[in-house]
């Protein structure tokens, strides 16, 4: 009894360094290396927050591409051509203001040489809440630094099994190759696009009265955006306003907070400017584009062409908000927005 049981526990204790030891070496969620030059790593979107962190703790590269499902679409290719960049795309699809900012944290911290941060800001979420996080749950054992709870990831069996150690093997094994910041979270071509769908997926509120105006609190900007950018001058950071479709304008219209919108989007401005690492940019006034429903799929996504021709204008300054013209754009954003026929949108 004495040598079978010595002998259980021998095998047991084998089998869990070998199982152990074959996620700590192929790695697949990056948390303690860069993809293995000899194994193809396939990276769905779903997986996001369990890869997100290992990218830019472990690759090689000098800037970075960020956001939430609204710059999923971007290609790094198009960026680090534009930029003479070597970029990583790391989107956090549904995130809140927070969630990316404590995500750019730590790719600071892994001591990289950050030269440019293109980061989508969503309209909708300038005035949230500055610790809101839209998603509840984290993977805490990839985000933490302890080894302590490491467990969780190389013994777990998901990680083995389905997400995705055995996967990886399989995968090189077929003779996938690894996926490229081009394709990872882009959801591009499998969704269908235009007035119908986006229609279809808008639910119009029934008109209320105008909200009555409060300022902005400024405590997300300051938190989630600007402190970064002040405590790190030697990165340009170029910001944005993801370009949702006027149907998000109708939806604010009807809840009567368009108004108050408008003015909290020029206080943004103002608190973004002075710095002079912050390059700000703003398509709204593409009115064109926005009312165009055939560049969206709901009232908030829009087609991959929107993302190279937002890479197209920036890296060229077009729609750059500054001192000199922020206020003629906000003008022209409220005489737009608040005098829209509303109505014709639903009209055949």
């Amino acid at each position: 009894m004495k040598k079978w049981c010595i002998s259980f526990i021998a095998a047991f204790l084998a089998f869990i360094l070998l199982f152990g030891g074959l996620t700590i070496a192929a790695d697949p969620f990056f948390h303690y290396h860069k993809p293995l030059s000899f194994l193809s790593y396939y990276m769905p979107d779903r997986d996001e927050r369990y890869l997100n962190d290992g990218i830019v703790k472990h690759f090689d590269y000098d800037s970075i591409i960020t956001g939430t499902s609204m710059t999923q679409n971007f290609r790094a290719s198009e960026f680090d051509e534009l930029f003479k960049a070597h970029c990583v795309k790391v989107p956090l699809s549904g995130a809140s203001y927070r969630e990316i900012n404590e995500l750019l944290i730590r790719a600071f911290a892994a001591d990289k040489d950050i030269r440019i941060v293109l980061r989508g800001l969503d309209y909708g979420l300038i005035s949230a809440a500055p610790d809101e996080m839209l998603m509840e749950k984290y993977p805490d054992y990839i985000y933490d630094d302890s080894i302590l709870n490491d467990a969780e990831y190389v013994l777990n069996k998901e990680v083995f099994t389905l997400a995705t150690f055995l996967d990886v093997i399989w995968y090189t094994a077929r003779g996938g190759r690894t996926t490229t910041f081009d394709e990872y979270g882009n959801w591009n071509d499998h969704v269908t696009f235009g007035r119908e769908a986006a229609l279809s997926e808008y639910s119009r509120e029934t008109k209320q009265a105008i909200v009555p105006y409060t300022p902005l609190d400024t405590g997300n900007l300051e938190q989630n955006v600007i402190s970064l950018a002040a405590a790190h001058p030697e990165t340009d950071f170029y910001l944005f306003f993801t370009p949702a479709s006027i149907l998000i304008f109708d939806e604010m219209n009807q809840k009567g907070t368009l108004e108050n919108q408008l003015k909290w989007e020029k206080e943004a401005i103002e608190l973004m400017l002075p710095y002079d690492n912050i390059h700000l940019y703003s398509f709204f006034d593409d009115f064109d584009m926005i009312t165009d429903l055939d560049n969206y799929k709901d009232k908030n996504h829009y087609r991959e062409e929107i993302n190279s021709y937002i890479l197209s204008c920036i890296s060229s300054g077009e729609h750059e908000l500054t001192q000199d013209n922020y206020e003629e754009y906000c003008d022209r954003m409220w005489d737009f927005y608040t005098s829209y026929d509303y109505d014709s949108i639903f009209s055949d």
